[in-house]
């Protein structure tokens, strides 16, 4: 038995109908404090930098999501 394997070429996309999500997490120590999930990223931004002005905390983990649509290309 053989198996033939041949090269097909891919992308990757954001889904046209998906929508991003982001969301963030203040990296502070025993801080604890994070952005719910939003479509907003500007909300989401003004978010942590309202939190940095109370409290001094200027680092954050930012997770970005998407659906992703895979196609191949012809």
């Amino acid at each position: 038995m053989s198996t033939v394997l041949r090269f097909v070429p891919h992308r990757i996309v954001s889904h046209p109908e998906g929508e991003v999500t982001v969301s963030a997490q203040c990296l502070a120590a025993d801080c604890g404090w994070s952005a719910l999930p939003s479509a907003d990223v500007a909300a989401v931004d003004v978010a942590c930098m309202s939190h940095t002005g109370r409290t001094g905390h200027p680092t954050f983990a930012r997770k970005y999501e998407d659906v992703a649509l895979v196609t191949r290309i012809e």
